[in-house]
């Protein structure tokens, strides 16, 4: 009998509507397929110099330490912390979600002393309650706040954040995961201190590179940091070299990623950004529309919805994993389940960089009305459809 790993693996082509990674295009998929170059080739330098171009347009910003990572979104969060944090220093990080709380956790690694300001799971980051803890402490180092919680779908506005915590001498690290390339990053105006992000979302690149923008407050405490950075593969002063005309060999950067990331950012570039952030505006709009119209609840602060990703709370007597086995059973196509206190409370659904589709919400609308009787729970047939087509109307109508 031949072994199972002998034989050529078929992953099917799945609809993945889940909290990512999202659905690549083509384009980007047969980009990751062009020769090998090596990582200290000039042509690979012009590769290395269009990415960053195209990812300080993205970022709105003009840093030069505007680089891909080697490594997925807790990467650039742990380098963030590493690079930022000494030990004995001081860092507040606000945790209104699971991703706030893996910020924390980082931070307190890095050998900080962490403290956190707690807000509802479905609520954004309260100013208030930052600068009350603010007050407390003669010096903070460091504030970390996710832009975009992906475990509640909600999204905290910056600018009053940063404006404050500047107020009090801090630097703000910025989560900017789910929000990059699906919602305005502004990391100039905002004057964000370090943002990261990822490529697998709004991106819409596959999982395995990590951008992470640092402004001149950022560059500044890292250059002058009395410890060495505890972490050489994270060291954002050594990586620097590499990514600036020195070319000082650091480490192997993953070239068909980069590749691949090079691509997406020439479609996000050919679409517009503001193209991109109003698609997933439109789409997301018709998401919840027909969620809403199905009777279900949406878990996130009205006037605080991430658009690339929508979470809703599961109706009572309705079992989790039973519906999203059925989904990917009978339609190929993949949703998230809750995180951290929210396990087996809510869906979070992905619509984002090439899953922001209508055709994507129209699909998985159908399925849910189709699968939830079976389970119990009745829906009027084609009353989310006819919600969803309505709010893609109105959302053209209102330009």
């Amino acid at each position: 009998m031949t072994p199972s790993y002998l034989n050529e693996f078929k992953p099917p082509q799945r609809i993945l509507l889940g909290p990512g990674p999202s659905s690549v295009h083509p384009r980007v998929l047969q980009a990751m397929t062009q020769p090998i170059l090596g990582h200290l080739d000039p042509q690979f330098f012009q590769v290395m110099d269009e990415v960053c171009e195209m990812l300080r347009q993205v970022y709105h910003t003009s840093n030069f330490m505007t680089v891909p990572l080697s490594s997925t979104g807790t990467g650039a969060m742990e380098a963030a912390c590493a690079n930022i944090l000494e030990r004995g220093d001081t860092a507040i990080v606000c945790r209104n979600g699971f991703f706030g709380v893996r910020l924390a956790d980082i931070a307190q690694r890095c050998g900080a002393e962490t403290f956190v300001v707690d807000s509802q799971w479905g609520k954004p980051v309260e100013p208030a309650a930052l600068e009350r803890e603010l007050r407390k402490h003669a010096k903070v180092k460091m504030v970390g706040v996710v832009h975009g919680e992906t475990s509640t779908g909600v999204l905290t506005p910056m600018p009053e954040i940063v404006e404050l915590c500047h107020r009090y001498g801090a630097l703000v690290v910025s989560d900017a995961v789910t929000t990059l390339g699906g919602h305005d990053v502004q990391m100039d105006q905002w004057d964000i201190d370090v943002c990261y992000s990822a490529t697998q979302k709004c991106l819409g690149a596959p999982p395995g590179l990590a951008p992470i923008s640092l402004g001149p407050r950022a560059v500044e405490v890292i250059k002058t940091r009395e410890s060495e950075v505890q972490s050489f593969y994270f060291n954002l002063k050594g990586l620097e070299s590499y990514w600036n005309q020195t070319r000082a060999y650091h480490h192997t950067t993953p070239i068909s990623m980069t590749y691949a990331l090079r691509e997406a950012l020439r479609m996000m570039m050919e679409e517009g950004i503001d193209n991109r952030i109003r698609r997933h505006a439109r789409v997301a709009a018709a998401l919840r529309a027909g969620i809403q119209a199905m009777g279900l609840q949406l878990l996130a602060d009205p006037d605080y919805r991430l658009n690339p990703l929508t979470t809703v709370v599961i109706p009572q007597g309705i079992e989790d994993t039973a519906v999203r086995k059925r989904l990917m059973q009978d339609y190929n196509l993949e949703i998230g389940g809750g995180l951290g206190d929210l396990r087996g409370k809510v869906w979070r659904i992905g619509l984002m960089g090439e899953s922001a589709r209508e055709v994507n919400v129209f699909t998985l609308l159908s399925g849910l009305e189709q699968i939830l009787p079976t389970l119990g729970y009745e829906v009027a047939y084609g009353s989310s459809l006819a919600a969803a087509q309505r709010a893609l109307v109105e959302f053209e109508g209102r330009g």
